[in-house]
């Protein structure tokens, strides 16, 4: 009876006093909001991100000279890779003739330029050169049209697939196809357009240009380094192609076992890593900042809850005189501190789960409703009211009958 009777008494006082209620509340309302919201985006990022780098090619990995990835996690190693040696398409021949492991191996070149087609223009369109095998290792379903041929690669010819959004900025209301865009000062006609892709955190992936290497070379210069795109074999083999890669890459390099490595192979279990170890320290962090947040409701409702014993000695004096037993009182106020810090965190739950639809919906980072989240939201504000409402429990309990009946 008593536990029921403290949770009445607390919704009733929250109803009765609202504005000291929201104040009482609000520490525990912000430290259950923030929580939830941020889980919230981190889950939905999460998904997000892990299913775009598998499906920007699965089993694929990359050899390029600099690792740019080690900017987060070791800056003086990133600054020591900028001297390592540019990559050619030599190196690229080099696997090729060597690798078991390997399915498909192709030399990249990517930069940004302006497209132009009359009146017309897209600018920072990610102009990729590419050779044969790019349409092997992705999945680029096209629109309209076709994609580079063996034979326009190995004659450097000025043809181009273009993404979605270049057609619908440079042509607009016709078919983009055979008609001619400059690039770089040179015309290049359209052979292909390929799907609409979806979106990665507001870029656009459809500003984008497939041409052959050798005629991307002619038009930006054959000077700067190549990535070279790897496809294993099969994706149980992934590890042992990565392995292979290395070792050849070591004696192309003519690098000896103590030589560190002068290039970098960069993988999608590697950004999914990346990305784990930086949402882990944003969800840790947070959770610092949560339990001071937290720590502060809980020292407010102790000090509310005594406030109320004090209001309530005659009531207390009372049921103690009739019999009331002091397991029964402290059950009640114990269940009234539970009930109130409870309470913040289902407002915090809801404003949370508001916030991040929110930031969704204005922004392109997505969000996920994580059940074990909200389950931790409603335990642990149980816990905080049930820690801080034990001292006052105690001193109403303790109370002694007489002198409580004395109090006006």
């Amino acid at each position: 009876m008593g536990v029921f009777e403290g949770v009445r008494l607390a919704l009733a006082s929250i109803w009765a006093h609202k504005l000291r209620s929201s104040l009482t509340l609000l520490a525990n309302v912000v430290a259950v909001m923030s929580v939830i919201a941020v889980v919230s985006i981190l889950s939905g990022m999460d998904h997000y991100v892990k299913d775009a780098l598998l499906n920007e090619g699965t089993g694929i990995f990359s050899i390029q000279r600099v690792d740019r990835l080690k900017i987060l996690t070791s800056f003086d190693e990133f600054l020591e890779s900028l001297r390592n040696p540019n990559l050619g398409e030599d190196d690229a021949d080099f696997l090729r003739e060597r690798m078991r492991f390997a399915e498909f191996i192709g030399p990249e070149r990517d930069t940004s330029a302006r497209l132009d087609a009359g009146d017309r223009y897209a600018d920072g369109v990610n102009i990729r050169g590419r050779s044969v095998e790019y349409a092997y290792m992705r999945d680029w379903p096209l629109a309209a049209g076709r994609h580079l041929s063996p034979l326009e690669i190995r004659r450097r010819a000025a043809v181009a697939v273009i993404g979605d959004s270049v057609a619908e900025a440079l042509f607009p209301d016709e078919d983009p196809l055979d008609k001619v865009v400059r690039m770089g000062g040179k015309h290049v006609r359209v052979i292909g357009v390929v799907e609409e892709q979806s979106g990665f955190f507001g870029s656009d992936p459809n500003l984008f240009a497939f041409v052959p290497l050798g005629f991307f070379e002619k038009v930006f210069g054959s000077y700067d380094t190549i990535s070279i795109a790897i496809k294993a074999r099969d994706l149980d083999e992934i590890r042992e192609a990565v392995d292979e890669a290395t070792f050849l890459m070591r004696i192309r390099h003519r690098l000896g076992p103590s030589d560190r490595e002068d290039f970098a192979i960069t993988s999608p279990d590697a950004l999914i890593s990346l990305w784990e170890g930086i949402s882990q320290g944003i969800f840790m962090a947070l959770t610092g900042v949560s339990a001071i947040s937290l720590l502060i409701g809980g020292i407010i409702i102790m000090n509310i809850m005594l406030v109320a014993v004090t209001e309530r000695t005659r009531e207390i004096g009372i049921r103690k005189a009739v019999g009331a037993r002091r397991t029964g009182i402290l059950l009640q106020v114990m269940a009234e501190s539970m009930t109130l810090s409870v309470a913040g965190g289902t407002v915090g739950i809801i404003v949370g789960f508001g916030v991040a639809s929110l930031v969704a919906a204005f922004s392109p980072l997505p969000y996920a409703i994580e059940s074990w989240s909200i389950l931790a939201g409603i335990l642990v504000t149980a816990a905080t009211g049930l820690f801080f409402g034990i001292y006052p429990a105690n001193r109403a309990a303790s109370l002694d009958p007489i002198d409580a009946l004395r109090v006006e």
